[in-house]
């Protein structure tokens, strides 16, 4: 979309959009730290540092 385009959502639903995006983006960064702590879980029992 160019500057001189008129923008094809209002002020409100732009706002809603966003809003959406936020919560997907947390979600998915909550997910990404799950599966790193759950990636290290799994190295240290594979190692054995605990066992």
């Amino acid at each position: 979309m160019s500057q001189n385009e008129p923008s094809a959502y209002t002020a409100e639903e732009t706002a809603i959009i966003r809003k959406r995006q936020a919560g997907r983006s947390r979600v998915m960064g909550i997910a990404l730290v799950a599966l790193c702590i759950l990636f290290f879980l799994i190295t240290v029992v594979k190692v054995g540092v605990w066992g």
